[in-house]
């Protein structure tokens, strides 16, 4: 026992030590990650969200849930930002390699198996975004501990107050989890497929995993409710899209290939999930694994369907995967054993390793080194705004740089990926593209004018975005160089349109 402690804790502080280095080789965030850097640093000094946001779009009403950022909020009271956004994420996502151990194991998988289970949630490729500062670092811990609670209940605890105990861990884990992550649903979704299992295989339920799933669904619904009412009065059936553009809809959920979404969640666990699934449905009907297999159903649906973003919906399927290779492994070795080749459990435990290595850690290490992250130049640039440009000025950038320029640069933006509330997103699209790609003066200068811009930030990111060197439209009488570093420019507009 001491022994499967020892590599347990070597495999969590072995992921987490290879996480904070890849994190901190890069200087930056992932641009998504400045919009809860903003708010972070805005609850640390105000105590509140910023809701009422003067930046975003000019000024809007924003909409999210805050638990992640009141969490992250709390370590910044005493602690670097910075440091905090660089190390808690990566902590929290490491926690799986202990929760992907103790629910293999509460499956009834063996020691063996289930370190080769928290090895894998250790170095999923999905889940290498190590600079990535957003709330799905801290639901993916507590989506697993409450499958994990719920297991625990599931086994039939002897003693009423144990139960009691685990019901209350359960509900507050499920609490934290609705305040930090609509898609908390995938776990009611998840709980609904295991439902429909079970009583298709003719297997009782306990009446409290029905109480519980019903309590927990009126719970999701009503703190969902609380916060987003009026997005859904507002965006109907688009808010499910988070009244996402249709022309960028392909970015923000796009279609990966299946090559790219085995790589992703790695291939052996894709293989050997795929097999348990089909051994547990049609001979072995394993109902321990009924659950795994309804949330693995729901993580494919809501991903297709685009309610979830890619990299979440693959991510809460690698995991699943993971724990259901614990099964695989534990079936497999007798087979193993009997064969003509005479494999000793070491021989197993090596091949097995290696294999894994290559799939899972491999691209792992090579996910995080081709992250999506603004380089050290451009955050520059974006600083000079802070400092060298009138407050309550307009600026245009590229969509996905809007937070970069909101937190970093604290002026106003013509957009950015906080779509909901907004009516005019899909203009407001059309029209940055057109003032990057158009090859007319006038009418880049009637789009500047519409939104009252002053300066267009020209960065390597934009360049490679629209596959432009120089903006078509630029003359010395209109537009001037202010910045120019390292082929990120910044344009001053000088001239207006005449009035008729």
């Amino acid at each position: 026992m001491e022994k499967t402690k020892q590599f347990l804790w070597g495999i969590f502080f072995c992921a987490l030590l290879v996480r904070l280095i890849l994190a901190f080789l890069l200087p930056t965030f992932t641009y998504e990650s400045y919009f809860h850097l903003r708010q972070t640093e805005y609850i640390t000094a105000t105590g509140l969200p910023l809701y009422q946001d003067p930046l975003s779009y000019g000024g809007r009403e924003l909409v999210f849930l805050p638990f992640f950022h009141y969490l992250t909020a709390f370590f910044d009271l005493f602690l670097p930002l910075e440091f905090v956004a660089k190390t808690l994420p990566n902590l929290f996502l490491a926690l799986l390699v202990l929760l992907t151990y103790f629910i293999a194991k509460e499956l009834g998988n063996s020691t063996n198996g289930s370190l080769f289970a928290a090895g894998i949630a250790g170095f999923l490729p999905a889940l290498f975004s190590t600079n990535a500062f957003t709330p799905h670092s801290l639901f993916l811990p507590l989506l697993f501990f409450a499958i994990y609670v719920f297991l625990k209940l599931q086994q039939g605890e002897k003693h009423a107050q144990q139960k009691k105990k685990y019901v209350y861990i359960y509900f507050l884990t499920f609490f934290l989890a609705c305040l930090t992550s609509s898609a908390t649903i995938l776990l009611l979704v998840g709980f609904g497929i295991y439902f429909l299992i079970s009583l298709a295989e003719s297997k009782k339920l306990p009446k409290e995993e029905w109480e519980l799933f019903i309590a927990s669904t009126f719970f999701y619904l009503w703190i969902q409710f609380i916060f987003f009412s009026e997005v859904l009065k507002k965006e109907g059936i688009s808010f499910i899209w988070q009244n996402i553009p249709t022309a960028i809809l392909p970015q923000y959920f796009p279609q990966v290939s299946v090559s790219h979404g085995i790589i992703l969640v790695s291939f052996i666990p894709l293989i050997t999930g795929i097999f348990v699934i089909f051994r547990s449905l049609s001979s072995v009907k394993e109902p321990k694994t009924f659950l795994l297999i309804g949330l693995a159903v729901a993580a494919i649906l809501f991903t297709f369907l685009r309610f979830l973003p890619v990299k979440l919906g693959l991510s809460v399927l690698g995991i699943l995967l993971a724990i259901l290779f614990a099964n695989f492994y534990d079936g497999i070795l007798p087979f193993l054993r009997k064969t003509k080749f005479s494999l000793t459990l070491q021989k197993i435990t090596t091949i097995i390793f290696l294999g894994l290595l290559v799939t899972t850690v491999y691209p792992a290490l090579s996910t995080a080194i081709h992250q999506s992250v603004p380089s050290a130049e451009e955050v520059k640039a974006f600083e000079w705004l802070n400092t060298h440009i009138e407050k309550n000025t307009t600026v245009m950038t590229l969509g996905e740089e809007g937070h970069l320029l909101t937190a970093i640069g604290k002026r106003k933006n013509v957009m950015d990926d906080q779509f909901s509330l907004r009516d005019d997103a899909e203009e407001r699209f059309s029209d940055v593209n057109l003032v990057y790609k158009t090859q007319f003066q006038t009418q880049a200068l009637h789009l500047l004018e519409k939104y009252n811009i002053k300066y267009v930030v020209f960065t390597p990111h934009a360049q490679q975005h629209y596959q432009l060197k120089r903006l078509s439209y630029l003359s010395p009488e209109c537009f001037h160089l202010v910045y120019n570093h390292n082929a990120i420019k910044i344009y001053e507009r000088k001239c207006a349109l005449e009035k008729k």
